[in-house]
């Protein structure tokens, strides 16, 4: 390393813009010993001050109280560390987009938005009518990244119906199907919240003595039923098994009711049957012991328990209110199988409009 290198190397660890010149040569003769001893140090130190200036890396002081002029050549006693001129990346020409992405050049876009357009723009000019597959393939082609955007409904291009998942990305959506199970003929389905009274009421309907009155049995709660609730229509079809009524039975508490409201208008957005509640099944439920639970805000309280027929909806809402819940578990096997007559129809049970359903 030369002594201009060494001096300049020394200036990056400055921390001031004027540095005295005696901490440059000391970090010159630092790398050379032969130097501090040597008759041509002067000459040494003088030229890499040049070089040093010539670079743009420092400017040499005028006047002569800022230079050492006791011998030849003279050396400067400080040198000003220069701060380099930012290099402005240039910008991108406008991009050539393609008419499906029209909207790109009257949008103000992000950096973000541009990363997700561009591999999209590309996509769509050399493979227009690709064939749609589940989003999270797309993701990866176009990414590397299967899980690149997590709720890709809530991106903001999307949610203003400019980006288009299903024209734009040729994909769909493929959340984890539902858990069904078709325990007969009958055109219905009962969607249970929690895993205990699924597995009661899947031992009462399989063995239930008037078989074709049973349909489907689905098991999902949370945002899981909501996001798989659309993936039953394809059981449906599938199994040439279509229905007329979806019902819904849930924990009386305010997660569990909130969580049927938004599956209910999940379910009206993909074109299912209304999601409605099984009646019948909570007011066995009502007439077992709560448990004490921090109750909610009133508004909360009465909004959730709206979901409700209005033959439970009072019931419901006091319940809450003094702060107590009935989980789905405080009906358990014995008494469900009592509630349920085997002598009566069983949608209407279910439903709770039929008098048997009434006995608790």
């Amino acid at each position: 390393m030369t002594p201009a290198a060494r001096m300049a190397a020394c200036l990056t660890a400055q921390t001031r813009k004027r540095v005295d010149f005696d901490v440059l040569a000391g970090a010159a003769d630092d790398g050379d010993a032969s130097l501090p001893t040597s008759p041509l140090r002067r000459r040494v130190l003088a030229a890499a001050a040049r070089e040093l200036a010539t670079t743009g890396l420092v400017r040499l002081p005028v006047g002569d109280r800022s230079w050492d002029r006791s011998a030849h050549p003279p050396l400067p006693r400080w040198v000003e560390r220069t701060t380099p001129s930012r290099v402005r990346a240039p910008r991108p020409g406008p991009r050539a987009w393609v008419t499906a992405l029209a909207f790109a050049t009257r949008t103000a876009l992000s950096k973000a938005d541009l990363a997700l357009l561009d591999p999209i723009n590309v996509f769509l000019r050399d493979r227009p009518d690709a064939e749609p597959v589940p989003l999270a393939e797309r993701f990866y082609e176009l990414y590397g990244d299967e899980k690149y955007l997590s709720r890709p409904d809530t991106q903001h291009l999307v949610a203003a119906d400019l980006l288009s998942i299903p024209a734009h990305l040729r994909a769909f959506a493929a959340p984890a199907p539902l858990a069904m199970f078709e325990l007969g003929p009958a055109p219905w389905m009962l969607i249970v919240e929690n895993s205990a009274a699924f597995t009661s009421l899947r031992r009462i309907l399989a063995t239930w003595p008037a078989a074709e009155e049973v349909g489907w049995l689905a098991y999902g709660g949370g945002d899981h039923l909501i996001a798989s609730l659309t993936t039953c229509a394809e059981a449906f079809a599938e199994r040439r098994h279509p229905v007329t009524d979806v019902l819904l039975y849930t924990d009386l508490d305010v997660d569990g009711l909130e969580c049927a409201q938004l599956a209910a208008a999940r379910a009206r957005r993909a074109g299912l049957p209304e999601l409605i509640p099984a009646a019948g099944l909570y007011h066995a439920l009502m007439h077992q012991s709560p448990r004490p639970w921090p109750p909610a805000a009133p508004g909360r309280i009465r909004a959730a328990v709206s979901w409700l027929p209005p033959c439970l909806t009072r019931q419901a809402e006091q319940l809450l209110l003094d702060g107590h819940v009935l989980r789905q578990e405080a009906l358990p096997l014995d008494r469900l199988r009592a509630h349920l007559t085997a002598g009566a129809p069983l949608l209407p049970q279910l439903l709770g409009s039929s008098p048997a359903s009434g006995r608790g």
